[in-house]
């Protein structure tokens, strides 16, 4: 039709010459069957005016694209919703991915995360962005929710530090066939579908979402907690502190952090940031107090916060008079040597003791440094016989209903915590200590 024109664009244009004048109109499709239909009401009205002038002319084509583009746009959108099987007509919301970034910007701005939880959330939400396509919110539902809790269990841990799945989109990464093996573990898994669960339960808070679609969607973990980091045996520990690396230490933690690990059973940073302060005597007796009210000190959780009385062998191999030393000031590090990295002073100590744990023990699979608390537990519990004392989670920093909160993060004094320490018994596994 020689009233039909397309731009580089292939959309439509009325062309039409009236009196001399010429007229373009964009008819704004690039569908001709539409165009056609336009075209065809176009010069029916205009034949039924005479004489014809241009702005006559202009105003007709206007009316009839004001007529048919609403009728168009709805037929359009009928065959997208049937193509996507959605009703679009309804409130779908935000794409996941803008409530994702509203989300993290707020945990940001209120300071409730800091620089090194943004950094291993914010791959976690993005994985969430991605299993689901970033599909608007309102449209997410449990059957998604489910989808997603499958997906993470096919999914290797470790899916950009491995070379075989690294810069592979995860799509196509829930097509390989992964060993065992590699598939993260339940507690992984949990923790990013508690991460989501939060996540949407921030969105019902603040209008984004009418339902948490990720509530109650945790794996059951049958496991036992001391089976995911097992304890050392007598045999471990004589190996352990008969390594060179420990015998004769190049730096003063490289002595001090096994064997503090040993008669104290707090966690790997606690002892990493200890400062001259946290050394302390409480009631006659020697004491470590675990707290974060030092700069950079950072607790598990509230009930972390606690104080431990200092075994007895700790004091004999000179403790006291190392911190003395190492540490003039208050807020002096213990171990000054130690670097702060993603928030923690331990990323260098556990790397270096998992060198030594590979090199000396045959099966160190479920085994770190962490298993120095597990033994120093075991120890209580099976040659002390204090199994469900509540003075043993004062000293580990367990929470218990039924310990009141103190200065030192129970009601308990520190003679009884002390007797208790002051038990335990290691050279009867047969092994020295930094003798």
């Amino acid at each position: 039709m020689h009233n039909l024109v397309t731009n580089q664009y292939g959309v439509y244009t009325y062309r039409r010459t009236v009196q001399g004048h010429s007229i373009r109109v964009s008819l704004l499709t690039k569908d001709k069957l539409e165009a056609l239909r336009v075209v065809e009401h176009i010069n029916t009205t205009l034949s039924l005016v005479y004489p014809l002038r241009k702005c006559e002319a202009v105003k007709i084509v206007h009316a009839a694209l004001h007529r048919f583009q609403p009728i168009f746009q709805k037929q359009r959108m009928a065959k997208v919703q049937q193509y996507l099987g959605l009703d679009l007509s309804q409130d779908t919301g935000e794409l996941i991915s803008v409530v994702v970034e509203k989300y993290i910007e707020e945990k940001l701005r209120t300071k409730a995360w800091a620089e090194k939880t943004y950094l291993g959330y914010k791959v976690i939400y993005q994985n969430l962005i991605t299993l689901l396509n970033d599909k608007c919110i309102r449209s997410i539902g449990a059957v998604d929710a489910q989808r997603v809790k499958s997906d993470l269990q096919k999914l290797p841990a470790n899916l950009n530090k491995k070379a075989e799945y690294r810069g592979k989109p995860i799509n196509r990464v829930l097509k390989m066939d992964i060993p065992a093996s590699h598939l993260m573990s339940i507690k992984t898994i949990n923790t990013m579908l508690g991460c989501y669960s939060e996540l949407f339960k921030w969105a019902v808070k603040n209008g984004y979402s009418s339902t948490n679609v990720f509530d109650g969607m945790l794996l059951k973990d049958t496991r036992k907690a001391r089976d995911l980091r097992q304890p050392f045996t007598p045999a471990d520990l004589k190996h352990i502190f008969s390594d060179i690396a420990i015998r004769n230490p190049n730096k003063s933690w490289h002595k001090w952090l096994p064997v503090l690990g040993l008669y104290t059973g707090a966690r790997l940073n606690e002892l990493c940031q200890l400062q001259r302060k946290d050394i302390l005597k409480v009631d006659g007796c020697w004491c470590i107090s675990i707290n974060d009210e030092g700069t950079n000190q950072i607790l598990k959780s509230v009930s972390s916060k606690r104080v431990i009385p200092i075994h007895e062998k700790l004091l004999s191999l000179g403790f006291i008079d190392y911190v003395n030393s190492a540490a003039p000031a208050p807020n002096s590090m213990v171990f000054p040597d130690l670097k702060l990295l993603n928030e923690r002073y331990s990323h260098t100590p556990s790397r270096w003791f998992s060198n030594i744990k590979n090199r000396v023990l045959d099966d160190s699979g479920r085994k770190s440094f962490h298993s120095f608390r597990h033994t120093f537990v075991d120890y209580l519990y099976n040659k002390l016989k204090l199994q469900g004392n509540p003075l043993v989670k004062a000293l580990l920093g367990h929470s218990d209903s039924e310990i009141t909160s103190g200065v030192y993060g129970s009601s308990f004094v520190v003679e009884d915590l002390d007797q208790i320490v002051q038990s335990v018994d290691f050279d009867s596994f047969g092994f020295s200590v930094n003798d």
